[in-house]
């Protein structure tokens, strides 16, 4: 949904902001989230958590994936004929899978209630978000419009499937996560608009804080 979103409305010179923010942000969500589940589980030594968390990160597929792309970026590598083509068809596949499994996870698990704590998650994720980035690049210092804008409407963007696979892995607040992007997907229809209206309008400036 981002990449399409933002080539669309702020054009081909937001894919370089997009894929980098993607890389980044992704690789945050699967480091943090092993560390975070160590951190709070049972009681262990400190060495066997440091270890249990290493091989969950270095052998979760994302970061495999993205170690693998780096490499062959660096290294020059292009995969071509049937690979290329085996490859972009798994990279396509990804998002669907993710929402399928979010899909049969919902009717599997229907909704007898709105979770309370998604009257906060959602003005979170969806407004206070995409401001508290677009104030911080603000304070950090005087970018390229696109990237700013290319920033602020990642932010705003819903709950990212990654949630419910992560709540899936481990078993915890699989509902929740579930409900979490399905309600801020739906809500974003409202929420994204105004955004890119604001955006492209010039009511929300590229930097916050002209000088």
């Amino acid at each position: 949904m981002g990449p399409g979103l933002a080539l669309a409305a702020l054009g081909p010179e937001a894919g370089v902001p997009v894929a980098l923010i993607f890389c980044f942000d992704n690789t945050l969500h699967f480091v943090m989230a092993p560390l975070m589940m160590a951190l709070g589980g049972d009681r262990q030594p400190p060495l066997a958590m440091v270890r249990q968390v290493l091989t969950r990160i270095f052998t979760h597929p994302f970061i495999i994936a993205t170690i693998v792309g780096v490499g062959a970026a660096v290294l020059g590598l292009h995969p071509t004929g049937a690979l290329d083509r085996f490859l972009s068809l798994l990279a396509n596949a990804a998002a669907p899978c993710a929402l399928f499994a979010m899909g049969v996870t919902l009717a599997l698990r229907p909704l007898k209630r709105v979770p309370p704590e998604l009257f906060a998650i959602v003005p979170i994720k969806l407004v206070l978000h995409p401001l508290v980035v677009w104030l911080a690049l603000g304070l950090a210092g005087s970018f390229d419009a696109v990237w700013v804008q290319s920033a602020m409407l990642l932010a705003s963007l819903p709950t990212a499937t990654n949630v419910f696979v992560i709540a899936q892995q481990y078993g915890v607040w699989i509902e929740r996560a579930s409900a979490t992007v399905m309600v801020t997907t739906a809500v974003l229809v409202a929420t994204v608009t105004l955004l890119l209206y604001m955006i492209t309008t010039g009511v929300m400036p590229a930097h916050p804080f002209p000088h």
